[in-house]
């Protein structure tokens, strides 16, 4: 994964995601925080694919599709793509993190829409992105992003689909 978080933007002039030639946008959003609004662009990559990409990279993996346990054990961010019940979704969220202590975040979408997100154990699930469709596990990717930058995920008031990308 390839992970650029824009620098802060003011509302109402946010800039399209630049495409660097051979990538495509896979997930652009906008997220707000303290009043201010920040711009994430996520495109993903084949473990295989030669080149730096120069931006923040990781691994993510669909914890319930990859069956190898050696990129689940090494994955940065983990989810999945089955929607569930917020009680569901936290025990998913649990499990997945205490199976794999290297995940630094695991997200999974809410039946209900939105998205339940752990970033740690120790700490209650966090529920964020209910314009985000379920279909778009590259938050996760966003969201390990904004942590990386030393941001907290419960900081996020906000976060949507970037439509004008």
């Amino acid at each position: 994964m390839e992970l650029r978080p824009a620098p802060p933007v003011r509302p109402g002039h946010a800039e399209r995601p630049r495409r660097r030639p051979g990538t495509v946008v896979a997930l652009a959003l906008l997220g707000t925080s303290a009043g201010r609004v920040y711009g994430f662009s996520a495109r993903a990559r084949r473990p295989d694919a030669a080149g730096v990409s120069g931006g923040e990279e990781h691994v993510a993996a669909d914890a319930e599709v990859c069956r190898d346990p050696g990129w689940l054990s090494c994955s940065d961010v983990l989810y999945t793509g089955r929607a569930r019940q917020m009680p569901d979704a936290v025990r998913w969220l649990t499990s997945v993190m205490g199976a794999f202590p290297g995940c630094r975040l695991a997200a999974a979408p809410l039946a209900g829409g939105g998205w339940a997100v752990l970033d740690d154990v120790g700490r209650p699930a966090a529920l964020l992105g209910p314009r985000v469709p379920a279909d778009q596990p590259l938050l996760a990717s966003c969201l390990y992003a904004w942590l990386v930058l030393g941001h907290e995920v419960r900081a996020l008031d906000d976060l949507r689909v970037w439509r004008g990308a």
